[in-house]
Protein backbone atom coordinates (compact mmCIF):
# COMPACT_ATOMS: atom_id res chain seq x y z
CA UNK A 1 0.00 0.00 0.00
CA UNK A 2 1.06 3.54 -0.69
CA UNK A 3 0.20 6.91 0.80
CA UNK A 4 -0.93 10.23 -0.61
CA UNK A 5 -0.31 13.14 1.71
CA UNK A 6 -2.24 16.29 0.81
CA UNK A 7 -1.28 19.61 2.36
CA UNK A 8 1.03 20.22 5.31
CA UNK A 9 -1.14 18.92 8.12
CA UNK A 10 -3.47 16.41 6.47
CA UNK A 11 -3.42 12.79 7.55
CA UNK A 12 -2.03 10.54 4.80
CA UNK A 13 -4.56 8.70 2.66
CA UNK A 14 -3.78 5.01 2.15
CA UNK A 15 -4.00 4.10 -1.53
CA UNK A 16 -3.28 0.90 -3.42
CA UNK A 17 0.12 1.15 -5.15
CA UNK A 18 -1.34 0.52 -8.62
CA UNK A 19 -3.92 3.29 -8.27
CA UNK A 20 -1.41 5.66 -6.69
CA UNK A 21 1.09 5.17 -9.53
CA UNK A 22 -1.58 6.11 -12.09
CA UNK A 23 -2.81 9.00 -9.96
CA UNK A 24 0.75 10.31 -9.54
CA UNK A 25 1.22 10.41 -13.33
CA UNK A 26 -2.02 12.33 -13.80
CA UNK A 27 -1.37 14.80 -10.96
CA UNK A 28 2.25 15.50 -11.91
CA UNK A 29 1.31 15.99 -15.56
CA UNK A 30 -1.55 18.37 -14.73
CA UNK A 31 0.54 20.38 -12.27
CA UNK A 32 3.45 20.58 -14.71
CA UNK A 33 0.98 22.23 -17.10
CA UNK A 34 -0.12 24.54 -14.28
CA UNK A 35 -3.63 23.04 -14.38
CA UNK A 36 -5.58 22.68 -11.12
CA UNK A 37 -8.48 20.24 -10.76
CA UNK A 38 -10.76 18.59 -8.21
CA UNK A 39 -9.97 14.99 -7.20
CA UNK A 40 -12.76 12.95 -5.62
CA UNK A 41 -11.90 9.81 -3.66
CA UNK A 42 -13.85 7.24 -1.68
CA UNK A 43 -11.99 7.15 1.63
CA UNK A 44 -13.70 4.18 3.27
CA UNK A 45 -16.87 3.65 5.31
CA UNK A 46 -18.87 5.12 2.41
CA UNK A 47 -17.26 8.54 2.85
CA UNK A 48 -16.25 10.57 -0.19
CA UNK A 49 -13.76 13.41 -0.12
CA UNK A 50 -12.93 15.98 -2.79
CA UNK A 51 -9.48 17.58 -2.81
CA UNK A 52 -8.50 20.65 -4.82
CA UNK A 53 -5.22 19.76 -6.52
CA UNK A 54 -3.13 22.88 -7.08
CA UNK A 55 0.60 23.54 -7.41
CA UNK A 56 0.61 25.64 -4.23
CA UNK A 57 -0.64 22.72 -2.10
CA UNK A 58 2.08 20.23 -1.08
CA UNK A 59 1.58 16.63 -2.16
CA UNK A 60 3.63 13.57 -1.27
CA UNK A 61 3.41 10.14 -2.89
CA UNK A 62 4.89 7.12 -1.11
CA UNK A 63 4.66 3.62 -2.60
CA UNK A 64 5.93 0.19 -1.61
CA UNK A 65 6.46 -0.83 -5.23
CA UNK A 66 6.34 0.64 -8.73
CA UNK A 67 3.51 -1.19 -10.57
CA UNK A 68 3.01 -1.51 -14.32
CA UNK A 69 1.20 1.47 -15.85
CA UNK A 70 -1.98 0.94 -17.88
CA UNK A 71 -1.82 3.64 -20.55
CA UNK A 72 -5.56 3.49 -21.31
CA UNK A 73 -6.36 4.09 -17.64
CA UNK A 74 -4.00 7.08 -17.51
CA UNK A 75 -5.68 8.55 -20.61
CA UNK A 76 -9.15 8.07 -19.11
CA UNK A 77 -8.01 9.66 -15.84
CA UNK A 78 -6.40 12.61 -17.68
CA UNK A 79 -9.58 13.20 -19.68
CA UNK A 80 -11.67 13.12 -16.52
CA UNK A 81 -9.28 15.47 -14.70
CA UNK A 82 -9.61 17.93 -17.58
CA UNK A 83 -13.42 17.88 -17.43
CA UNK A 84 -15.57 20.34 -15.49
CA UNK A 85 -16.23 17.75 -12.76
CA UNK A 86 -12.58 16.83 -12.36
CA UNK A 87 -11.16 13.38 -11.63
CA UNK A 88 -13.85 11.49 -9.71
CA UNK A 89 -12.53 8.02 -8.86
CA UNK A 90 -15.94 7.05 -7.46
CA UNK A 91 -17.55 7.13 -10.94
CA UNK A 92 -18.59 3.88 -12.60
CA UNK A 93 -16.10 4.23 -15.45
CA UNK A 94 -13.22 3.88 -12.97
CA UNK A 95 -14.92 1.30 -10.74
CA UNK A 96 -14.20 -1.52 -13.20
CA UNK A 97 -10.54 -0.56 -13.48
CA UNK A 98 -10.17 -0.03 -9.74
CA UNK A 99 -11.90 -3.09 -8.32
CA UNK A 100 -10.53 -5.34 -5.62
CA UNK A 101 -8.15 -3.85 -3.11
CA UNK A 102 -8.30 -0.30 -4.48
CA UNK A 103 -10.15 1.03 -1.44
CA UNK A 104 -8.74 4.23 -0.01
CA UNK A 105 -8.46 4.73 3.72
CA UNK A 106 -7.69 7.88 5.67
CA UNK A 107 -4.89 7.25 8.13
CA UNK A 108 -4.27 9.18 11.32
CA UNK A 109 -0.93 10.92 11.68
Amino acid sequence: MGYLTYGNTAAPIEVDDELLAHLRLVIVTKLRRNESFPLTLAIGDGAVETLWVHASIPLRFAMDREPTIDRSLVIAMMNAASSAGGLDLTRDEFAAALTGSHVLHAMSA
